[in-house]
């Protein structure tokens, strides 16, 4: 999850969902909060202890591979990470591309009843991507800005096919979030937690209360949610700088652009995001 996070495109929810402990997060968060809500009660004390020792450990988990899995994509001042440069960047959104498309059906699978309404659900969650993905902030700083991106990108995070990479692309943030976990700026990584829980605690009981009575309409949003992250994932882009969504090239843009053992390359890639999907599949069923 932590990965996914890193992604500009990709969802840690989207790895919840596949790997079938999607609910059993938003449970244990709600449960984790409501223990703080209403003031430590001694009878949801072991309810509390089990919600913390899962989120703690899949905590840990996601917090060591975004830190070195940004490293990586991003890089430093001195060097451009493999997300950022124009010959190994398309290889990237090609694996992801292929995960999340192979995995649009996690969620799809879930709808027993397909009425009418529930495909109109499914395509306002893909029109709403796409007019996200569309939308510019600029580069902003403040610590103002952070707690809106902490709010927003933490929220994004827990659903598939709201990226919250993507979020804080679109706001200006990206490289200033991902520089302040490598190098430790606590005073960036402050207002950006401020902002995380103010979104955790708004967002969760919300998402709580919809999975228990409206889940297969939830599922339906979640479904064109991930359809729509997958015009971000597009492989071949104008440019891959980290300061704003870069449009997407055409097909004939791809081959003027791009040589064919490199588009032959970025094929082979998605692929390989199919590859994971099968196992990250297997892995859920040790999880169960």
């Amino acid at each position: 999850m932590g990965m996914a996070d890193a992604v500009p495109g990709v969802s840690g929810g989207t790895i919840a969902l596949i790997l079938g402990i999607y609910n059993k997060l938003i449970f244990s968060l709600s449960e984790f909060l409501d223990f703080f809500k209403k003031k430590f009660p001694l009878e949801s004390y072991n309810k509390f202890i089990q919600s913390f020792q899962f989120l703690f450990t899949l905590g840990t988990g996601m917090i060591v591979s975004y830190y070195i899995v940004t490293k990586v994509l991003v890089g430093s001042e001195d060097q451009e990470g493999l997300l950022l440069k124009s010959s190994t960047a398309p290889f990237i959104f090609s694996l992801f591309f292929g995960l999340v498309l192979s995995s649009v059906k996690e969620p799809w699978q879930r709808v027993k009843n397909r009425t009418i309404s529930r495909y109109m659900l499914c395509f306002t969650g893909f029109t709403l991507v796409l007019l996200y993905t569309n939308l510019s902030f600029g580069n902003g700083g403040g610590n103002s800005l952070l707690i809106i991106g902490g709010a927003l990108a933490l929220t994004a995070m827990l659903l598939p096919g709201i990226s919250g990479a993507l979020v804080l692309l679109t706001l200006g943030q990206y490289t200033v979030v991902a520089n302040a976990v490598h190098d430790l700026e606590f005073d960036i990584i402050f207002y950006f937690l401020c902002g995380g829980l103010i979104g955790l605690f708004t967002f969760v009981p919300f998402m709580n209360f919809m999975l228990l009575n409206y889940k297969e309409d939830v599922m339906s949003v979640l479904t064109g949610l991930m359809l729509g992250s997958l015009a971000t994932l597009w492989p071949w882009k104008d440019n891959y700088e980290s300061k704003g969504v870069s449009p997407n090239m055409r097909v004939d843009e791809v081959f003027a652009n791009f040589d064919l053992i490199s588009i032959f390359g970025t094929i082979c890639f998605g692929f390989l995001g199919f590859g994971l999907y099968l196992v990250l599949k297997s892995l859920e069923k040790k999880v169960d």
